[in-house]
């Protein structure tokens, strides 16, 4: 039976990506399912996920301080 509707595609649907940029480096914060969230630093995926997106983008600071600390230890 046909109601004459159309099924439209939520705008939501599937992983949704912010990315941020901090100093030099890009953070991808992924949304992968509700209450599930992952990031990548410069491309690179962290591993696990993060119950909100702050707490992923905290992540990917951190990540992304610890490469520039051990870049600035490879040049001393």
């Amino acid at each position: 039976m046909k109601t004459g509707k159309r099924h439209v595609p939520s705008v939501t649907a599937g992983p949704r990506t912010q990315v941020f940029v901090a100093l030099e480096h890009a953070l991808a914060v992924t949304c992968i399912a509700d209450g599930c969230w992952s990031v990548s630093v410069d491309g690179v995926t962290y591993q696990g996920t993060f119950g909100s997106q702050a707490e992923a983008w905290e992540a990917g600071v951190r990540a992304a301080d610890l490469r520039d600390r051990w870049r600035q230890a490879q040049v001393r």
